[in-house]
């Protein structure tokens, strides 16, 4: 593992592994640190991390081995991903302040999906050591990994500048900067880490290398091939005029200034620079890109998915980055909304790109949001083909399987597995709750665990079914019964590792307040679930005298409402807003932003709106003064919108124009609106 501040740990032309580089820990963990690099120099980082990880276990965990282990974990492997946290949580519980076991879980959570948590250690590992460059790669690639493409970018730079002589830093940044599809800066990163591997014997170095070459194959190609014709853009209102001297020159300074008043939030300035640079440059499929999330940001987020399907097809050949506007354009009809536009937007996504892991994952979810449970099935089985491990894909796709089973279908799986009477002719609500225990148990992967509990003695315990797929292996009564027994075992052991003493195992509760076991000492089901969810360093449990928690979305939420009332704001809810919406013709932008300054907050359940009413708040101006009126009609039970454009003429007087609150997407300008 190279860092900022090290040295390299091994010289390939040494031809083995120094003893004195290793003199703080064991002789295994050297030999496996030399194996290792070995199986990582002929390409295979999944052999190469298992064999750090047979290093890992034998012993107390060397520090050095675990920061190469993080590097060479593959992004899909859920299951390798589990292992390294189990360790890194183990070490954290004597070590809270070394920024290695943080983003060992940091890339442990990312790939199992789990992007908050990531983040979080990431962030954590930042504040303990800023100087080191792993932490910078780790949050970059969690940013990426979380859809937040300009600010991975900015991390991996800031990477690159606290560790400029380190070829890594720079191939990470290339790596996003080409996904981005900005082959240009792209490549020059490539070409930086190349130069500086010129001297360097870093046994990784080769494969490095040969990565790097293949990056600045790529984006060479992409900068040679010619871009398509531009179709005009519609606020520009110019026809593009053939390349004036220097014009390069200076669209590449409009779009620096542009990205630079952006990375600083401003954003007015942003746009105005970015128009200025779309007369320059009006076919630049980066500028298209980029001025895209500009206008999300700014809360024109229909203006924002017409620049990311412009960008999306003036790449034309450059595949993946158009896939990934098509991803972002889905993501922006998504915050609409409108998620059969977004099911198109990840449809050409895909077209462009089969194996765009961000358009299947999010087409599954936006199809589950439209209730096409089958759709969200076959996109689960193409992801599980590109991506057999994923455990969180498999399980999802079962438990879609299992909630769209009818009344009839349920009771023939309860029966199959013996947990209802033959005779009963439907379900009742307790089979159906011990039905999906069971279900869950089985996704959480039951049946081995019981096979290597219980071995030889299974049999009994185990149902058969022949489907498509193959013979399906399911608990019985019986097995679900020795599947408790043997977790509530396991889980009392799990909790006295936790440093909690026998008698209090038993008074545990779960995070949201129900009891971890039952009065025979056995596992709840919802103690199931937080048992299957535990590991080391990550407490989910409550001890008796522990109150239950407000999430931290809530806790937040409370805090900016309270600081809101003291400025004249109240609460109002849901169907008051969303008619507010109507009655005012106002976008939701308009309505968040000054003079009206409504707030919208998210508790983690569910969105609160707070509206300036007081006349004595600070918040109360000529403008908002108006809109508590609007309220108090509604409350008073006036719930009509009159959607009409004029006035009812009067004797002889023509109709005149009626002004809502908001024309054309802007507060009125004339007189009083009506």
């Amino acid at each position: 593992m190279r860092t900022s501040r090290g040295p390299k740990i091994i010289r390939a032309a040494a031809g083995l592994l120094a003893a004195a580089l290793f003199s703080h820990g064991p002789a295994r963990a050297a030999e496996e640190f030399k194996r290792a690099h070995e199986a990582a120099a002929l390409g295979s980082e999944s052999v190469a991390f298992d064999i750090a990880l047979e290093g890992l276990k034998a012993g107390r965990p060397d520090r050095e081995l675990f920061l190469y282990a993080v590097e060479l974990l593959p992004e899909n492997s859920p299951d390798r991903a589990r292992v390294l946290a189990s360790i890194a949580g183990a070490r954290l519980q004597e070590n809270k302040e070394d920024y290695a076991w943080y983003i060992g879980i940091c890339k442990a959570m990312r790939i199992t999906g789990r992007s908050p948590e990531a983040l979080s250690n990431c962030k954590k590992a930042m504040e303990l050591d800023p100087t080191v460059y792993p932490v910078y790669r780790e949050l970059g690639l969690t940013y990426a990994a979380a859809g937040s493409p300009r600010k991975a970018a900015e991390t991996l730079a800031q990477g690159v500048e606290i560790s400029s002589s380190n070829y890594q830093a720079h191939y990470y940044l290339a790596k996003v900067l080409e996904k981005r599809g900005d082959s240009s800066r792209a490549a020059a990163s490539y070409a930086s880490g190349l130069a500086l591997m010129k001297l360097d014997t870093d046994p990784d170095a080769g494969r490095y290398r040969a990565l790097i070459k293949a990056g600045i194959k790529r984006t060479s190609q992409a900068k040679a091939k010619p871009r398509a014709k531009a179709p005009e853009p519609a606020a520009a209102g110019n026809t593009r005029q053939p390349d004036a001297p220097g014009s390069k020159q200076l669209a590449a300074a409009c779009l620096a200034r542009f990205r630079g008043e952006f990375l600083k939030d401003n954003l007015g300035t942003a746009l105005e620079e970015s128009g200025a640079c779309l007369k320059l440059a009006p076919a630049d499929p980066q500028l298209a890109a980029e001025r895209a999330p500009l206008m999300v940001r700014l809360g024109r987020y229909e203006d924002g998915v017409k620049e990311y399907e412009r960008a999306a097809s003036l790449y034309g050949s450059q595949k993946s980055a158009a896939a990934f506007c098509r991803v972002k354009a889905a993501e922006t009809w998504i915050k609409l909304g409108k998620y059969e536009k977004a099911v198109a937007q990840y449809k050409l996504a895909l077209k462009d790109d089969p194996r765009e892991m961000n358009a299947l994952k999010g087409m599954a979810a936006a199809q589950e949001a439209r209730s096409d449970l089958s759709g969200a099935v076959q996109t689960y089985d193409e992801i599980l083909r590109l991506e057999p491990g994923n455990k969180k894909a498999r399980v999802r796709k079962e438990e879609l399987k299992s909630g769209a089973l009818s009344s009839a279908e349920m009771l023939e799986e309860l029966r199959l597995r013996r947990l209802v009477d033959d005779k009963k002719t439907e379900p009742l609500p307790e089979d159906i709750k011990l039905f999906k225990a069971v279900k869950a148990a089985e996704l959480a992967g039951a049946v081995d665990y019981l096979k290597k509990k219980v071995p030889g003695g299974a049999r009994g315990l185990i149902a058969e079914r022949q489907t498509p797929e193959g013979t399906k292996l399911m608990l019985n009564v019986d097995g679900y019964k020795a599947y408790v027994f043997h977790a509530s075992r396991e889980a009392v052991k799990f909790y006295e590792g936790q440093g909690i003493g026998l008698r209090e195992v038993f008074t545990l509760r779960t995070l949201a307040g129900a009891p971890v076991f039952d009065r025979g000492g056995k596992l709840t089901r919802e103690g199931e679930e937080a048992w299957r969810n535990s590991s080391p360093g990550n407490k989910n449990w409550l001890l008796v005298y522990e109150p239950v928690p407000a999430s931290p979305e809530a806790e937040k939420a409370d805090k900016e409402i309270e600081e809101a009332k003291k400025g004249g704001y109240a609460e109002i809810y849901e169907p008051e807003y969303l008619w507010l919406l109507q009655k005012t013709q106002c976008p939701e932008d308009v309505l968040q932003d000054a003079p009206i300054k409504l707030l919208i907050l998210n508790d983690g359940t569910r969105r609160r709106y707070m509206m300036c009413w007081f006349e004595t708040g600070t918040c109360m101006n000529g403008v908002n003064d108006k809109l508590p009126s609007y309220i108090e009609s509604y409350r008073g039970g006036n719930t009509d919108v009159n959607d009409s454009k004029t006035s009812t003429a009067f004797f002889g007087t023509g109709a005149v124009k009626k002004a809502h609150f908001c024309e054309k997407g802007k507060i009125w300008a004339g007189e009083s609106p009506k």
